[in-house]
C-alpha cells in the first residue's frame, strides 16, 4: 500500500498496443493517488524500433508467455495490485488473476476467454486481411487505419483515429490465433474457470463495440456471477481506455471504487 493506503494499479494494454497506449488511463488513477504501473509486453515496440528479428521474436510469442511475464511483475510487488486490462490485456488480466493474488480486477472491452463466442462478422472484418496470413501463428498481424476507423474506434473522431494508427504496432500471430482459437473451445489455455477468480470483477464495454462486442463482455459477467459487475456505455466503441465517452468511463471506474475499496488482500 501507497501513503493513501491504495495498492497499486498494474494496467495491461491489448493488441498492437504498448504501456503509453493507455496514458489516459494511467492519468486518471495517478490523479486519485494511486501508484500505477502501466506494462509494456514481451516485444512489443512501435514499427519504427522493431527489427527483422524482433518481428520473428514476436510472432511466435504466445498468450503464455505474456502470462508468465504479468505474473513474474505481479509477483514482485509488495501487495496485490488492482489489474486492469483493456482488450487483449482484458483476457490475459483474467489469466493473470487466476494465478497470483489482486485486489480488484477491472476489465475494458477485454477479449473473450476460452468457451465465450468473440467471433462476429464484426470481429472479422476488423481483422481484414490479418485472417490471410499463413501460418498465422508464425507471422504477425498489423491494422490499417481502415480497421481502426471501422472497428477499433468507431464512435472516436478523425483526429483520434489517426492518433491512435499511428501508434500502432505489430502484434503476436501465435497470440491472434490463440484467441481466435479460444472462441470455439472450453478446452484451451485462455480458458479461466470463475473459481479461479476471487476478488471484486468491474466489466464495462461499449455498446458499439466490433471487435470485442458487448455480447462478449456480457458473457465475461455472466461467467463470474455476482461478484463481477457489467457496465454498458451506450454509443461507445472498443476504445475505452480514452477519447469522448472515456470521462463516462473514469466516473464509473471510481465509483466502482469507492463502493469496492480494496482492504484486505484477496486470496491466493
Amino acid at each position: 500500500m501507497n501513503e493513501n493506503n491504495k495498492p497499486p494499479v498494474v494496467l495491461i494494454h491489448g493488441m498492437w498496443s504498448d504501456g503509453d497506449t493507455l496514458h489516459e488511463v494511467r492519468d486518471a488513477f495517478s490523479e486519485q493517488g494511486y501508484e500505477v504501473i502501466s506494462l509494456t509486453l514481451p516485444n512489443h515496440h512501435t514499427r519504427e524500433q522493431h527489427t527483422e528479428a524482433s518481428i520473428r521474436k514476436l510472432a511466435r510469442t504466445s498468450l503464455q508467455d505474456y502470462v508468465d511475464f504479468l505474473v513474474t511483475r505481479i509477483k514482485g510487488l509488495a501487495t496485490p495490485p488492482i489489474l486492469v486490462g483493456h482488450s487483449m490485456g482484458g483476457l490475459l488480466a483474467q489469466l493473470t488473476a487466476a494465478r497470483v493474488p489482486c485486489q480488484r480486477l477491472i476489465l475494458l472491452s477485454s477479449a473473450a476467454p476460452a468457451g465465450i463466442n468473440g467471433m462476429h462478422l464484426s470481429v472479422l472484418r476488423t481483422l481484414g486481411s490479418n485472417l490471410f496470413l499463413f501460418p498465422l501463428w508464425r507471422k504477425v498481424t498489423a491494422l490499417k487505419l481502415a480497421n481502426i476507423q471501422y472497428g477499433v474506434a468507431n464512435a472516436q473522431s478523425d483526429a483520434l483515429q489517426r492518433e491512435i494508427f499511428e501508434h500502432c504496432g505489430y502484434e503476436s500471430g501465435r497470440a491472434t490465433f490463440q484467441i481466435t482459437l479460444a472462441s470455439f473451445t472450453r478446452h484451451h489455455f485462455a480458458y479461466v474457470s470463475p473459481e479461479d477468480l476471487k476478488c471484486p470483477i468491474l466489466v464495462i464495454g461499449g455498446t458499439e463495440d466490433r471487435i470485442t462486442p458487448i455480447q462478449v463482455q456480457r458473457g465475461i459477467a455472466r461467467r463470474y456471477g455476482p461478484r463481477c459487475r457489467l457496465v454498458e456505455i451506450p454509443g461507445c466503441c472498443h476504445w475505452t481506455v480514452g477519447g469522448r465517452f472515456f470521462g463516462e468511463i473514469r466516473q464509473t471506474l471510481f465509483d466502482w471504487l469507492a463502493e469496492h475499496p480494496a482492504g484486505e488482500p484477496a486470496a491466493p
